[in-house]
């Protein structure tokens, strides 16, 4: 299966969950059906990003 296939395919599963799938990651998301990436970097920065997201303090708290 190629990477763009997969990338649309696990998008689409996402947002029919109910996901919110972000811009910054279809943009790594790119990079990685471009092959300027590899996946294992394309689960780093998304780990990175939920991990930074999770530990800033709520608006109003």
């Amino acid at each position: 299966m190629d990477r763009e296939r997969v990338i649309k395919e696990a998008i689409h599963s996402g947002e029919m969950e109910g996901a919110y799938v972000s811009a910054e990651f279809r943009e790594d998301a790119d990079e990685y059906v471009a092959g300027d990436i590899s996946i294992e970097e394309l689960m780093t920065r998304t780990k990175r990003r939920w991990s930074t997201r999770k530990k800033a303090p709520a608006h109003g708290a």
